[in-house]
């Protein structure tokens, strides 16, 4: 299961909204569960690297089927593990607070993932808005 470009819109629909109540600006990625890019958006004013790192941080939570707080804290303490993985192949993986994964019936998607709002539990609370606010199955 895909996340559709409706849903994707719908969920950087929902962060635009909740940066803009935050009072940031922002860029919302949106990637299937592959980490393809299904869409993103950059708001006005916001950094040209924030699609970047937004689109990194949703790879990251996509891949590992958890939010990038999860991960940051996984991986604090095995930052060797986390440098190793973050270049791998041809994706890009950014383990910071932002990516939040897309839940379809009990299943991860997608993710989303915010950059753009310091400090970055601000790019959590808006990625975790715009997913739904779900809840993450146990994966591992």
């Amino acid at each position: 299961m895909t996340p559709s470009l409706e849903t994707a819109r719908a969920c950087i629909a929902r962060g635009i909204a909740k940066a803009k109540e935050l009072g940031f600006e922002v860029a919302v990625a949106v990637v299937d569960e592959a980490g393809h890019l299904v869409a993103c958006e950059r708001m006005d004013g916001a950094l040209w690297i924030t699609p970047e790192i937004a689109r990194a941080k949703a790879n990251a939570a996509a891949g590992f089927r958890a939010t990038t707080l999860d991960l940051e804290d996984r991986f604090t303490k095995r930052m060797l593990f986390a440098d190793n993985v973050a270049t791998l192949g041809q994706y890009e993986f950014v383990f910071g607070r932002g990516g939040v994964p897309l839940v379809e019936d009990g299943h991860v998607v997608g993710a989303v993932g915010v950059s753009g709002a310091v400090p970055a539990d601000n790019d959590h609370l808006i990625a975790d808005a715009a997913a739904g606010h779900p809840t993450v199955p146990k994966s591992h």
